[in-house]
């Protein structure tokens, strides 16, 4: 089970610098998840003390570093994202992508409620990294499919639409 790249459905100077962009907002998303994973597991107090005992140099730069500041390093990855969701939504009117203007922020309501520096809302950030392989998938130039990850986010989004068809069929009748 592997990941499969077709970078020949990329069309010159349009879909590679998008593909690239995408590529960077996953790294960067996961790069983020993972502080806020790290950072979190950090606040336990027998973590402190092992790191303490075992790594006393990384435990101080983390410690007054990263943890003391993590909340404006947060900020910084939340300025790139909003300013890539302002990006993509100049780009979904000029492309008119949507019927109207204003439909972007309610399509990619995770992309926004994920932006927010809360606790709980940050981890709809992996929705992002979620929306973003989608994307790329539907894109053709990654098949996602053979992967573990693939077939299980497709086995899930196959029973949401079961359910949501389901629903809807009863309703019409």
């Amino acid at each position: 089970m592997s990941v499969h790249f077709n970078l020949k459905r990329l069309r010159p100077n349009l879909d590679g610098l998008g593909f690239l962009i995408d590529v960077g907002m996953i790294l960067l998303v996961i790069a983020n998840l993972s502080l806020i994973l790290f950072d979190w597991i950090y606040r336990v107090e027998a973590v402190q003390s092992a790191m303490e005992t075992y790594t006393p140099d990384f435990y101080r730069f983390y410690s007054d570093s990263i943890h003391a500041n993590f909340f404006e390093i947060d900020l910084a990855f939340v300025s790139v994202y909003l300013t890539e969701f302002v990006i993509r939504w100049a780009a979904a009117i000029a492309r008119q992508t949507y019927h109207r203007w204003f439909f972007y922020p309610f399509v990619h309501w995770y992309d926004l409620l994920g932006c927010i520096p809360v606790g709980s809302f940050r981890w709809l950030r992996i929705l992002r990294v979620v929306g973003l392989l989608m994307r790329l998938q539907r894109m053709g130039i990654i098949d996602l499919s053979q992967t573990w990850l693939g077939q299980t986010i497709l086995k899930y989004y196959n029973i949401v639409v079961e359910e949501i068809s389901d629903r809807v069929v009863i309703n019409v009748l």
